[in-house]
């Protein structure tokens, strides 16, 4: 009888642990740009633009209680870096495409119901991110790639922050549609120590830090 009553339960604890945890599956198409912030030799560099770029894969929310939960997941996130500027009678000018995986580590906090079968919820949190490659644009005219072309220029990982807001619409007993809006910064310079002009590491006067403004789209269920 006890053997029953143990396996009883554990079913009953295995299947509210379950119920804790929905998973899902995002989509971000986003606004990539960086900052450069330069001193020394290369004061006067820039950042040069932004570009349309995304983020996408699974996503895991752990309910801890009703409105909060612990998000974490697995994206690949495609971001965009660039400068521009003369140093030294050289042409800066540089874009590259970073390709990241990126695992968000974050608390995600509920309103109730502001609307039948509708809650708000807010982000907070960082992102750990490995670098998978990266992609020279503009190769004749790329700095960077013209004096370090063999795909190590950036660090290959970075740390970021992560915020966001947006709306969960339930849809039936176990799914939801997600939207909302979410901002992505990295904290880390994502040059890396090889890079040079002349005897100066580009790194030691140029700090570059990628950031992504997305609009988040995904299903839970």
């Amino acid at each position: 009888m006890k053997k029953i009553a143990l396996i009883i339960l554990a079913c009953v604890l295995s299947h509210q642990a379950f119920s804790q945890i929905k998973l899902g599956f995002r989509f971000a198409p986003g606004i990539a740009f960086n900052s450069a912030v330069t001193e020394g030799t290369f004061d006067g560099a820039s950042p040069n633009g932004s570009g349309l770029r995304f983020s996408a894969g699974p996503i895991m929310d752990y309910f801890f209680a009703d409105n909060y939960a612990f998000s974490t997941g697995l994206w690949y996130t495609v971001k965009r870096t660039g400068i521009e500027g003369r140093v030294l009678n050289t042409n800066l000018a540089s874009v590259y495409n970073l390709q990241y995986l990126q695992a968000p580590l974050a608390l995600k906090f509920f309103t109730n119901e502001v609307a039948t079968d509708l809650r708000i919820y807010f982000l907070m949190g960082g992102t750990l991110d490995v670098k998978l490659a990266e992609k020279p644009l503009d190769k004749g005219n790329n700095f960077i790639y013209n004096n370090h072309g063999d795909g190590n220029a950036f660090r290959a990982a970075d740390f970021g922050l992560l915020l966001g807001a947006g709306g969960e619409l339930v849809m039936g007993t176990n799914t939801a549609l997600f939207f909302g809006l979410s901002y992505n910064r990295g904290l880390t310079n994502t040059l890396s120590r090889s890079v040079k002009l002349g005897p100066e590491q580009l790194n030691d006067n140029v700090k570059m830090r990628n950031s992504l403004f997305s609009l988040d789209l995904g299903v839970k269920f």
